[in-house]
């Protein structure tokens, strides 16, 4: 009789929707506890362990046995949670620039709000949402598109804006802001 892991290794190997189930089952809380080592904010590690569950829809994943499941599993937590926390560092930077360089923030604002309506629909919808603070899995749901077509918009849509930043001389603040 197979185990509940081996079984799991199983539907992964298949991309079968069960195995996505049983992995957030089993995971999802001991992985949500492993981010918050790292990041000192329970909504925030949440947040990350969501989203590499999203990441690894679609994707067939084999694994020789559960313990190079779990490496991979932690392994990849543990990058997005640097990842996390390289751009919160990034975004304090660039928030005291901000802060520092204008004298009037909202004045700031409005001029790259500006700049994002100049975007066609599509991506200017994209980014907007992105800018309210929604995932770019709940863009997609939003919008009603696909979680692929929803990034293939969010990275055109941050190279158009990066052009037009770039000649206002505030290409600097595309990273933190998508």
């Amino acid at each position: 009789m197979q185990s509940e892991q081996e079984i799991l290794l199983e539907h992964l190997a298949k991309d079968d929707d069960m195995a996505y189930t049983l992995l957030y089952k089993q995971f999802y809380v001991p992985m949500v506890l492993f981010a918050s080592q790292y990041i000192n904010n329970e909504e925030a590690s949440k947040d990350v362990v969501q989203e590499f569950f999203i990441s690894m829809l679609g994707q067939k994943k084999d694994f020789e046995n559960v313990t190079a499941l779990k490496v991979y599993l932690y392994h990849s937590v543990k990058n997005r949670c640097m990842n996390y926390i390289q751009h919160e560092q990034v975004k304090g930077r660039y928030e005291a620039f901000v802060l520092r360089e204008f004298d009037d923030v909202d004045l700031f604002w409005d001029r790259v709000l500006e700049v994002v309506q100049e975007l066609p629909r599509q991506y200017r919808n994209v980014m907007m949402l992105s800018l309210d603070g929604y995932k770019i899995s709940e863009v997609a749901e939003k919008m009603g598109i696909s979680l692929e077509t929803a990034k293939e918009y969010k990275k055109e849509g941050k190279k158009r804006l990066s052009v037009r930043l770039r000649s206002l001389g505030l290409e600097l603040f595309i990273p933190i802001f998508f």
